[in-house]
């Protein structure tokens, strides 16, 4: 590289070559935008880095995810397609027996469910590693749309010749109790609680949409 410099250094011009610099492609342009990000560590990209952000939701200093999804189906084909989606999830294979379709309403089209899932942090021949995690699910129908909200989460985390450990999630999951002080690393235990939680809570509200729009 150098002699290709110095050759055209003897071929252009001073003024000319001033006017003159190595071509940047976008892929190397966007490499020097990142250099000493604080999701960085020598030169390479932190691997949790999206866990980092604005990922855990706070309402009134609770944790809640909540979404509307729109459709142009009426509130009672709303009820009844969320209700037998519902019926369905509470059955599925990472849930426990206290999942369940709790309260409905009719009238208000309105369905609460208490879930008691796993978050499966590690597994393997000789050990597992995981969590339950317990919420309430509400959703709210309506004429062309449903409101999905997850909220009042705790986790129960099984221990070995010793008492469960009880976590509420606004005291675990969140940026004070989960991320570093210096926002660059989550931290080794309650990390793992929130990159799974915001996984499960983000294809939940996937699986939702799915289900919202195939609604008639």
């Amino acid at each position: 590289m150098k002699r290709i410099l110095t050759f055209l250094a003897c071929c252009l011009s001073m003024t000319a070559w001033a006017q003159w610099e190595l071509p940047t492609t976008s892929q190397q342009s966007q490499e020097k935008q990142q250099v000493n990000t604080p999701t960085q560590q020598d030169g390479k990209e932190y691997k949790y880095a999206y866990y980092l952000g604005d990922v855990v939701p706070m309402v009134d200093e609770q944790v809640v995810w909540e979404k509307t999804f729109t459709n142009e189906a009426s509130a009672d084909a709303n009820y009844e397609a969320m209700l037998t989606y519902l019926n369905e999830l509470t059955h599925e294979e990472n849930q426990t027996e206290q999942s369940m379709v709790a309260l409905v309403n009719k009238a208000e089209h309105s369905i609460a469910c208490r879930m008691e899932e796993w978050l499966t942090f590690s597994s393997s021949l000789i050990s597992l590693d995981r969590a339950k995690m317990v919420y309430t699910l509400a959703v709210f129908c309506a004429d062309g749309s449903v409101r999905i909200k997850a909220y009042r989460i705790h986790y129960i985390y099984p221990q070995q010749h010793r008492k469960d450990e009880l976590y509420l999630a606004e005291e675990w999951i969140t940026d004070e109790y989960a991320v570093n002080k210096k926002h660059t690393r989550l931290l080794p235990h309650s990390g793992k609680f929130r990159r799974k939680t915001v996984d499960r809570m983000e294809e939940l509200m996937k699986n939702f949409e799915l289900h919202v729009k195939v609604v008639r």
